[in-house]
């Protein structure tokens, strides 16, 4: 079973054609996007519709073609900490219709021994789309500066929500990923995590620090699951030199991104490290992964 993954691919249509190109190329049974699949580089006042219109007048199209050219060929996503979550409708009418499969805490079986399901949601941030936000355990502190929180409605968007309120409305991502823990066998699970595993090289920001979640490293670490895919640090495969990381028995990836060349991973099952390659935007190069001492 052969295998792509890519993330944050941010509605550019560029990355979006490369995918289905490569896709195409490779032959894979599988497509994997895991999360920030809608566009951001807009008027943040038009950003809710501009989205809306990208699923309808983009991405819906361009899945049904593939489709029907391949009809084999699964594609599983999910929505990021840049999407408005209040679009999700969209997105289950396509699932519907048979062209995607969502993945945010939800099982999906690959074949007899192998499962995915995703977790959309993030450690807080410093940007404004807060949908997708949760406090990463209970003793992160939410900052006293919330640089306008918004959140995603029927309505439209609400700016400046009460960020106290609405982190406090939910549970934290450690809880979350509790309640995931028992949805599937963990060793048998492909897991897409839209936030990369704290301190490791795969959550490294511009600046050298580190971005990801606690919370995540943490779940990997008790449940060491067969792997995760990640994004979120579009930098960090270039910052720290490696797309990939063993921690414990599990082989976790973060592929990055790049405006205008794909960056993605195709691999294969069961065989995971000895079939798997990477494509960037720099050079496609061998597998790099930190050793597991």
């Amino acid at each position: 079973m052969k295998i792509l993954y890519t993330a944050d691919l941010h509605g550019r249509y560029n990355l979006y054609k490369q995918l289905i190109e490569l896709a195409e190329k490779e032959a894979v049974n599988i497509i994997i996007i895991g999360g920030d699949i809608l566009p951001k580089d807009c008027p943040f006042e038009d950003s809710l519709k501009i989205q809306r219109q990208f699923i309808k007048e983009t991405l819906y199209p361009m899945f049904t073609k593939f489709k029907e050219a391949h009809p084999k060929v699964r594609i599983y996503t999910m929505m990021g900490n840049d999407d408005w979550s209040i679009n999700m409708d969209l997105l289950k009418e396509m699932e519907k219709k048979g062209l995607i499969g969502l993945l945010h805490r939800r099982v999906h079986q690959l074949e007899e021994h192998f499962f995915i399901m995703g977790y959309s949601c993030v450690p807080l941030t410093i940007f404004s789309v807060k949908d997708w936000e949760r406090l990463d355990n209970k003793e992160q502190k939410i900052p006293k500066d919330t640089y306008l929180p918004c959140i995603s409605t029927q309505k439209g968007i609400i700016i400046d929500i009460d960020i106290n309120k609405w982190l406090n409305s939910h549970k934290t991502v450690k809880q979350e990923l509790e309640e995931i823990a028992k949805l599937a066998i963990p060793k048998r699970t492909i897991y897409v995590m839209h936030a990369p595993p704290y301190g490791t090289a795969l959550d490294v920001l511009y600046d050298g620090t580190h971005a990801g979640s606690k919370a995540i490293k943490e779940f990997i670490l008790e449940y060491q699951p067969l792997l995760t895919l990640h994004g979120h640090i579009h930098e960090s495969p270039t910052m720290s030199g490696k797309y990939m990381e063993i921690i414990g028995e599990t082989i976790c990836i973060n592929p990055g991104q790049h405006i205008e060349k794909l960056q993605a991973v195709i691999f294969e099952l069961p065989d995971i490290l000895n079939k798997i390659k990477y494509f960037c935007e720099i050079s496609a190069r061998k597998p790099q992964w930190l050793s597991k001492d």
